[in-house]
């Protein structure tokens, strides 16, 4: 006598995040950058053969993007969406109405957005089904902002630590996930997408851990245990932070800002496997310009030879320096180069608003370069010339007077 084979459901997610579309840097567009990252991400998801696609806030950089950032964002959407469903909140770089707006498009062509709270009722849970029919059950938080959990009356108690406020948005939040959990049903595969801070999890290059950013954070271990999964977004850095449930960052796809130059870039792909763990899969992004340092006297700096994979570069200086030297650094390292600065000062040479009082105009100018460390003899040169013009302008309107 034969009997059925138990159901295997399956569910191959690709999850990514923080694409900040419109950031530039120092002024500098990054559009054809994101257009290739995010092109890349589609061919990931193509050749993984996905079955949902998570896209954990922050899509784009401001809450006004251009309509180029637009372009750029929905097309990859819709790029994404033509491989498997999308799942999108708002993180808290989005304009959650401008999300909301068009909702009901973007649901027309298989993508799921949320960019306010909602009922599981009303759009708070969507079930997704793979190709195969696997479904899985996706739970969806936007960025929680801290005015939702904290009122303006509590703010202006000063007996009220950070702590005490942090518990309160914890607490809301969780409140909120187990809200949206409490339906889903253990014999099934269930997700939760967010846009959050969790505690133990680390930011973008160099800056300190997230749990010092006690008003927003949240624990790992207070996700719902029956969720099988929880791909989170805000910060930049792939990494996970919880186990029961798995609770992933996916990181950000391009390095951001110069903190964040040691940090690969990826998208993690999770494969969900009714009571078997998960298993995820960093996968490297690479066709994001990286961003380096350079450090040392501008001697060093202008013998380093041009970089061939097109970085883009901040130079810092130490020692003295000319004047206009961010041009003649740029001319010998390229366009490039978006940030040219001092890396120390010296603080024994800072004069102190005490010691100013009855000193000349020009050697206070030369105590101020320096302590810049900027050797030029033409800068005291003109600045005594300018001295000159403007005592004699006031002495010829005193003699009008």
């Amino acid at each position: 006598m034969s009997h059925p084979r138990p159901t295997v459901w399956v569910m191959k997610i690709l999850h990514t995040a923080d694409w900040h579309v419109g950031r530039t840097i120092r002024g500098r567009s990054r559009a054809d950058e994101h257009r290739a990252v995010l092109a890349e991400i589609v061919e990931v998801a193509t050749r993984r053969q996905v079955d949902l696609v998570i896209v954990a806030g922050d899509q784009f950089d401001v809450q006004a993007p251009s309509p180029e950032a637009e372009q750029i964002v929905w097309k990859a959407m819709q790029d994404l969406a033509a491989v498997a469903p999308v799942v999108a909140i708002a993180g808290n770089h989005d304009n959650p109405r401008r999300l909301e707006a068009v909702r009901q498009l973007l649901a027309a062509n298989a993508i799921h957005a949320v960019g306010s709270m909602r009922r599981p009722d009303d759009g708070g849970v969507v079930r997704v089904e793979a190709a195969d029919g696997t479904p899985v059950n996706v739970a969806m938080l936007p960025f929680l902002h801290h005015r939702a959990a904290v009122r303006a009356a509590d703010l202006l108690d000063s007996d009220k630590a950070d702590g005490e406020y942090g518990a309160q948005y914890a607490g809301l939040y969780a409140r909120f996930t187990e809200g949206l959990c409490r339906d889903m049903d253990p014999a099934e595969l269930n997700v939760l997408v967010g846009h959050v801070t969790a505690f133990g999890g680390l930011r973008g290059g160099g800056e300190r851990e997230a749990h010092t950013i006690e008003r927003y954070c949240v624990d790992p271990r207070a996700f719902p245990q029956v969720l099988d999964y929880v791909a989170l977004g805000h910060l930049h850095v792939a990494q996970q932070v919880g186990s029961a449930p798995p609770v992933r960052y996916a990181g950000a796809p391009l390095m951001m800002d110069f903190g964040e130059s040691d940090k690969p870039c990826s998208a993690t792909i999770a494969e969900l496997e009714l009571g078997k763990p998960v298993r995820t899969e960093e996968v490297p992004l690479i066709t994001g310009r990286p961003l380096r340092t350079l450090r040392g006297t501008l001697e060093e700096v202008m013998s380093v030879d041009v970089p061939d994979d097109d970085p883009w570069l901040r130079v810092l200086l130490t020692g003295a320096v000319p004047a206009g030297v961010a041009d003649t650094v740029r001319d010998r390292l390229g366009e490039h180069v978006v940030d040219v600065r001092l890396d120390t000062r010296t603080d024994d040479l800072q004069v102190d608003a005490t010691e100013r009082i009855g000193r000349p105009p020009q050697e206070l100018f030369a105590a101020f370069l320096e302590e810049r460390q900027i050797e030029d003899k033409r800068i005291p040169e003109l600045f005594a010339e300018l001295l000159e013009d403007e005592l004699g302008l006031e002495e010829g309107s005193h003699a009008a007077a």
